[in-house]
């Protein structure tokens, strides 16, 4: 088995060198356009080269290939990365936003916003715009969509005692306005927060905590008017440390939902006591009701004992009150102390809203927790593993069913970061 595992790897180094002269680099493309992918709805499949997951500042090489479909056909379908897939690891960062067709982010450069697509051929960038007044860094902001077009950006300044913003007109990529919000102030803003909007009421809501750790024993919730950007109301909430993401936003995972009636679902995490690192953590699902402009306390989700005890990674909505989460919890997986990036200390769940049971579905363990390898599409779940000692591998979950099936697997060699759907 050494000797396999010795000739395997030589293998896969040599492979690598010649992926290296045929996958495509992440340049503009010269404007040219894929019309059989970049028209039409698919999925671009995000992993890395090599056994390590990436996100959090890694410098792994990140490749991107896009499929029609993930369902496996015949015995011998996979996903193979070598010779077909587009290198963005020069220019692009996989935590970006994503509408329609269209990435959205700030660039390795961080000089600027740019628009791009990812096609078979390279990435196409579509335009691009200077910052103006207020200025971001790669990867440390979030965001919200007022409508098609309009896109707001927020996070903290360089030294976190203001948060700012910026609205854009994503279609044609200009700035049409951009200030600083007026928030309680806190001696130290975390880097970006949470955004959503609220569109019954036309309000976005905004997450956010205190930027110093040890001082996050609670965090704050500020109601924006969406069309003035004015604050009219900060509230409080100590149920839980902070909301699930506060450095990243939304750019790479998901942590909030707003329901079927419109309530809004944030996921939460709280450090362990007595804990010997602030990774060590557990969840709890907290609520706004559709209009509200407080939490609910009558609602806290992920605690009964049918619930669970791990950190919540991501969570998305699926139908019929219920939602998809994704969870560390080293215990359970059965590798006790580890909460890094690098064991299988993983699950995926369904969590009834109403109930508060916890089904844990029928999957490998995945490490990676710096990932996205889950979407809701329709009535279906895709979603990716990344297991400890095995190929990584799609699962469709039947929402309605609870029904779970095997889909495409990814060639072993690679690590699976992330799915994204990209939908007229």
């Amino acid at each position: 088995m050494k000797y396999f595992k010795f000739y395997f790897t030589a293998f896969f180094i040599a492979a690598l060198s010649l992926c290296c002269f045929s996958c495509s680099d992440d340049d503009d493309n010269n404007g040219i356009k894929d019309p059989d992918l970049l028209e039409t709805n698919h999925f671009d499949i995000w992993v890395s080269v090599g056994s390590s997951t990436s996100g959090m500042g890694s410098n792994e090489t990140q490749l991107v290939k896009a499929m029609k479909s993930l369902e496996q056909e015949n015995a011998t379908d996979s996903i193979d990365f070598q010779g077909s897939g587009v290198n963005i690891t020069a220019n692009y960062y996989q935590e970006t936003i994503i509408k329609g067709q269209y990435y959205y982010q700030v660039p390795k450069s961080e000089d600027r916003f740019v628009k791009f697509q990812i096609g078979t051929q390279g990435v196409s960038l579509i335009k691009e715009i200077p910052f103006k007044t207020n200025t971001y860094s790669g990867r440390k902001y979030t965001h919200a969509w007022i409508d098609d077009n309009t896109l707001v950006i927020i996070a903290a300044n360089g030294d976190a005692t203001k948060v700012i913003w910026t609205k854009l007109d994503a279609a044609n990529m200009t700035i049409l306005s951009e200030g600083t919000l007026n928030l309680e102030k806190l001696s130290k803003y975390s880097t970006s927060g949470i955004a959503s909007y609220r569109a019954s009421d036309n309000k976005i809501l905004y997450s956010y905590c205190h930027g110093t750790s040890s001082l996050r024993t609670k965090f704050y919730m500020a109601f924006i008017d969406a069309s003035t950007m004015n604050v009219e109301k900060t509230v409080e909430e100590d149920r839980a440390d902070f909301m699930a993401g506060t450095a990243y936003g939304e750019l790479l995972q998901s942590k909030s939902f707003f329901d079927a009636n419109g309530d809004y679902y944030l996921a939460c995490n709280t450090v362990n006591e007595g804990a010997s690192s602030t990774t060590q953590q557990h969840g709890t699902m907290l609520r706004i009701k559709k209009g509200e402009t407080e939490f609910d306390s009558s609602y806290a989700g992920f605690i009964t004992p049918s619930g669970g005890k791990g950190k919540i990674i991501t969570v998305e909505a699926l139908a019929s009150g219920k939602a998809l989460l994704y969870v560390m919890d080293p215990d359970y997986t059965g590798v006790s102390g580890s909460w890094g990036s690098t064991a299988a200390n993983c699950y995926y769940a369904t969590l009834d809203l109403n109930t508060d049971k916890l089904t844990v579905l029928n999957v490998p363990y995945s490490k990676g927790n710096f990932s996205q390898r889950s979407v809701v599409l329709g009535n279906k779940a895709y979603i990716g593993v990344n297991p400890d000692d095995s190929a990584p591998l799609v699962y469709i979950y039947d929402i309605q069913s609870s029904s779970l099936a095997k889909g495409m697997p990814i060639r072993v060699g690679y690590s699976f970061d992330r799915i994204v759907t990209l939908q007229d």
